[in-house]
């Protein structure tokens, strides 16, 4: 028997067999900060908190503090946008937990927006449902009536072949770029119509 006639078997094995991913995520609202946790097949693989102050996020790292300053036109955003946009089809929704704590300080308030919330999250999971029927969600929700507090946090469970998200990668990379070049260029034309805009109005007010 030839064994390196496995060789081909293995690779397209590990390439469109599913991956178990797992994403955590949690966000104080009162304070703008949060936690994010991935794990692939139940282990972890990336872990930080973070803070949003004005227009940067703060994020801690293996007790290493970075800081970015959110530019929606910067090419990681429009990366990042192009890669969710690539992949939504591609992966398959096992599982989705959202879950929360509000209080307001008063009880009538508090459960008058947690059921707000809950509409809103019905809202979502039927449309998640359609388009994901095998899915499972469950929303899970808690009324602080004595104290001010507001968390949100979401658990959901995914999976996808590494063939998928290396075509998500590269497909994200080259359409990106072009949608970065885009926008560049009409900021620069944009400038151009104000500059040339200005300058004849100046010269209609000096004569």
């Amino acid at each position: 028997m030839n064994y390196y006639l496995l060789i081909p078997f293995f690779i397209i094995l590990i390439l469109f067999v599913p991956i178990r991913l797992q994403l955590k995520l949690s966000f104080n609202v009162l304070d703008f900060s949060g936690a994010l946790g991935f794990f692939v097949f139940k282990k972890q693989v990336e872990h930080q908190q973070f803070w949003i102050k004005g227009k940067k996020i703060l994020s801690k790292r293996d007790n290493e503090i970075e800081s970015k300053e959110i530019e929606f036109d910067s090419k990681e955003v429009i990366f990042y946008e192009t890669f969710a946009e690539q992949i939504k089809d591609k992966t398959r929704l096992k599982e989705l937990y959202i879950f929360y704590n509000i209080g307001f300080n008063d009880a009538f308030l508090s459960a008058m927006i947690t059921g707000y919330i809950n509409c809103a999250i019905n809202i979502l999971f039927g449309r998640i449902k359609n388009k994901k029927p095998t899915s499972t969600l469950a929303v899970f929700d808690t009324i602080s009536y004595n104290r001010e507090v507001c968390q949100f946090a979401l658990k959901t469970i995914l999976s996808i072949s590494l063939f998928d998200i290396v075509y998500s990668l590269l497909m994200s990379v080259i359409l990106s770029k072009k949608i970065h070049a885009q926008k560049q260029k009409s900021k620069e034309l944009s400038k151009k119509q104000n500059t040339g805009y200005k300058s004849k109005t100046y010269k209609r007010a000096v004569n």
